[in-house]
């Protein structure tokens, strides 16, 4: 062989082993996780998330999607978000555990509507957010979706006013306002990783929890619950974040189809969530005994707990989100 034919094939090669680290560049691989199991609306708008990418970027893109504690509890996925284990992951209520500003979503009662919450995520208080979480911890919020309005259930006697919640022991999430919320009306609030509630429920280790009704459905916690009272205490969005310098690394192309997939999903969720509520009561009224709460009562005791759960996630913020409520 030649000397230039030699450079030649050499630069040949070059060319295509070039050709293939800029195609390897352009594709876009994401590894997505959650603790929850499919069924959970935070892993359906993972899922959803990952089908409209494949879907707009063909073989441009790859992921891996774990689900049902396969890496870890909440407070695991937490950590891995920050540090880039994982590239996307749909947080629950934890998220006011990197952010205090999420705490409005543990005042008790202020939001009555799904309209109401739709035009504030989707507009400036949604911003807002954004720019705290990646301020506060480096995430990119792509989309707010739904895990919905939350109801109470328990072991001990239906709740229709705030003395019923009295001396009953109720799982919550990590968060310190959903905890001092139920502490100021009455009960005792435990919390505790989710996979652990229902044998929790179960052994008689607490009396109840609060989630929404496709939670109750699809962990079947109706199974280990007597009463099942309508409260719609406070919404809970799932907040579908990826890592910041995973996002910022990404082309404009992949931006735009990254923050698309995320917005749909978000509308499907909130669209399964809204049926979910629709549908889901009468079925899970062969197990338990349904009540609706006396909502007033409630209200005026909740109305105090405004400013202390507001400090939390900032009076001016907290304020601005109460009055955006009302407009």
């Amino acid at each position: 062989m030649t000397f230039m034919r030699s450079l030649t094939i050499g630069a040949i090669g070059a060319l295509a082993l070039g050709g293939a680290d800029i195609a390897s560049a352009q594709a876009l691989s994401l590894r997505i996780s959650g603790e929850n199991p499919m069924t959970g609306l935070d892993l359906r708008m993972a899922e959803r998330f990952a089908q409209n990418l494949e879907a707009e970027l063909g073989d441009d893109f790859d992921h891996e999607l774990f689900h049902t504690q396969a890496l870890g509890d909440e407070n695991v996925h937490l950590q891995m978000i920050r540090t880039g284990q994982i590239d996307v992951y749909p947080m629950g209520s934890d998220a006011v555990t990197l952010d205090g500003k999420w705490a409005i979503f543990d005042m008790p009662f202020l939001f009555s509507d799904r309209e109401t919450i739709a035009r504030l995520l989707d507009g400036e208080v949604g911003e807002e957010l954004r720019q705290s979480m990646r301020e506060s911890a480096g995430l990119e919020v792509l989309a707010f979706g739904e895990l919905g309005f939350r109801q109470i259930t328990n072991n001990v006697r239906p709740i229709n006013v705030p003395a019923d919640l009295e001396g009953v022991q109720i799982r919550v999430p990590g968060s310190p306002a959903r905890i001092l919320s139920f502490t100021e009306l009455g009960a005792q609030p435990i919390s505790m990783n989710f996979g652990e509630l229902y044998l929790a429920l179960q052994q008689g280790t607490v009396d109840g929890q609060e989630n929404p009704l496709i939670t109750i459905k699809n962990r079947s916690l109706f199974e280990v619950q007597d009463y099942l009272s309508m409260s719609n205490h406070v919404y809970s969005p799932v907040t579908l974040v990826m890592n910041g310098a995973r996002y910022d690394a990404l082309t404009d192309e992949q931006k735009e189809a990254v923050n698309a997939a995320a917005l749909e999903a978000a509308q499907y969720t909130r669209q399964l969530g809204t049926e979910g509520d629709a549908t889901l009561l009468e079925e899970l009224s062969q197990s338990m005994e349904v009540n609706d709460i006396d909502l007033a009562a409630f209200k005026e005791a909740a109305r105090p707990i405004w400013d202390q759960v507001g400090e939390m996630a900032g009076s001016e913020f907290a304020q601005g989100v109460i009055d955006r409520v009302s407009e």
